[in-house]
């Protein structure tokens, strides 16, 4: 392909990780964490500044990526297999991503975590004795071929690193951080390999032969790349820890948040020795976590020469995204993700590069896009590109390829979040953010509201304030006529007979 015009179809390599806070992210603002490659790429094409999950649990999210919908539309509200999930396996469709791009001439290369089913033919819930039988939903059943890691272990469980490990004779074997120094949260540690003995490196790997395998080919293709961090556990080289091993970390603004005292669902979330730990505590953990974005960021960098090294990457629409974010003891002490809605679990970062030299018009490289985003924009924009068509009327998601191009388009002017279910508990929170303003709806207790400009770091929730009485009604009628255009059920409001709520009509 001529390196001086887009191609009519375009390679397209989606890249995800895992658990990642915007914190960890250089082209986001000032942070200790480095990403040089990601940087890179974020000035060669688009940073979305607003992009949202559209739920903080790892599975709703990636099924709002390949169907374009909300998390109470496609059923995968909560991990598999877990209470709270009502559907467990990624029921197959022919509207799915894989296959509208099959259609179109897409040949399809996977790598990494898939958390949208199991290989397994029957299931046992935990404490039962009843096996029920199960449809397995594994990436080749959708197209795909390729490293496809079902289980959502972090790589040690997974037969074809853990040979990659014997072959080159890396032992896998970790030893833990500073000697007498407490984990605030989850494991993290120094791995006893080098870089080239992570699951990250492996991974790579994987998607590069996608790449090798697919240039000898005349069709364009698709590559969905997901690494399994920077979620939990931290394990790095001492190489990257190094880089980070004497970097202060500064506190998080609102970590002497009163988690304990405010009432909410985030109590879901307060690590349960957040009244002893110091922040000191915490900057050990948060130096693993940096370390190992660093090393993630160092195979993006391998991906992206590889592509240079082929002649596609002009040819390739790039996008980086994550399928949420993480606390890392922010608001108090809160570990992981879901039960509230604040910006650290449900912001991600969202970077588009498109193919081939800058049209006249368009987005500049390096520019910030300020539109209201979602994972949901992924699949039509996808579409869009590939010249596959999508659903419009049937989707929530938006293509964002008008907003590259420069196209004037009617675009949204709130995002939406929702939260089901994880590690088998479950409650149901719905988020909307419109303009500086975020709503935040509790099926139980009290409802909450942030004015982002006046208070960014979330610790004033003003939902009573006779001051913002007018803005929360806004919200509130924001949230309707959300839930009422995408079928999602608020206590009510979207159903014959239910609440009224003025300015929404009844179904």
């Amino acid at each position: 392909m001529s390196k001086d015009r887009i191609p009519r179809q375009p390679n397209i390599l989606l890249i995800m990780t895992d658990q990642h806070r915007l914190s960890g992210v250089g082209a986001y603002g000032p942070t200790p964490c480095r990403t040089p490659n990601l940087d890179a790429l974020a000035r060669q094409g688009v940073r979305f500044e607003t992009a949202y999950t559209t739920c903080p649990v790892c599975t709703p999210a990636r099924a709002s990526v390949i169907t374009g919908l909300y998390p109470h539309a496609h059923g995968m509200t909560g991990n598999p297999h877990q209470l709270g999930a009502c559907v467990s396996e990624l029921p197959d469709h022919p509207d799915l991503l894989p296959h509208r791009l099959q259609r179109a001439g897409y040949r399809l290369g996977f790598t990494g975590k898939w958390h949208l089913g199991t290989g397994q033919e029957s299931v046992r819930r935990p404490g039962s004795y009843i096996t029920m039988p199960n449809k397995p939903s594994l990436p080749e059943h959708f197209g795909f071929t390729g490293h496809q890691q079902a289980r959502d272990g972090k790589g040690h469980t997974c037969p074809e690193y853990e040979a990659y490990l014997t072959e080159h004779g890396f032992s896998g074997k970790t030893r833990p951080p500073e000697p007498g120094a407490p984990a605030p949260s989850h494991n993290y540690g120094i791995l006893a390999g080098p870089e080239e003995s992570t699951y990250s490196w492996f991974l790579a790997d994987q998607t590069m032969r996608l790449m090798d395998d697919f240039s000898q080919g005349e069709a364009p293709f698709f590559i969905w790349h997901n690494f399994s961090g920077p979620h939990h556990p931290w394990l790095v080289p001492q190489e990257a820890y190094d880089l980070y091993k004497d970097v202060r970390i500064p506190e998080w603004p609102n970590f002497r948040w009163d988690s304990q005292g405010t009432p909410g669902p985030h109590q879901m979330n307060i690590h349960p020795r957040a009244g002893e730990l110091q922040w000191a505590d915490w900057e050990r953990a948060i130096r693993h976590y940096y370390a190992y974005v660093t090393l993630i960021d160092r195979q993006i960098g391998r991906m992206l020469d590889h592509l240079d090294a082929l002649g596609l990457r002009q040819d390739t629409l790039i996008i980086f995204t994550a399928d949420h974010g993480e606390t890392l003891g922010s608001h108090g002490g809160l570990t992981n993700k879901g039960w509230s809605h604040f910006e650290e679990i449900q912001r991600v970062p969202l970077i588009v590069a498109p193919p081939g030299p800058p049209a006249p018009g368009c987005r500049t490289p390096g520019s910030a896009a300020p539109e209201f985003a979602s994972l949901l924009d992924i699949y039509p924009t996808i579409l869009d590109y590939a010249e596959a068509g999508f659903p419009t009327e049937q989707i929530h998601g938006m293509s964002l390829k008008p907003l590259l191009d420069g196209t004037p388009a009617a675009w949204r002017d709130a995002a939406f979040v929702e939260f089901f279910a994880v590690f088998h508990m479950a409650t149901t929170l719905f988020t909307a953010r419109k303009g500086n303003m975020k709503y935040g709806w509790n099926s139980v207790g009290q409802d909450e509201l942030y004015d982002l400009d006046a208070d960014p770091w979330e610790t004033a929730n003003v939902i009573d304030a006779p001051d913002y009485r007018e803005r929360a009604e806004e919200m509130r009628l924001t949230m309707a006529q959300w839930a009422h255009r995408t079928g999602a059920a608020i206590r009510g409001w979207n159903s014959p007979g239910g609440d009224t709520i003025p300015g929404l009509p009844k179904p």
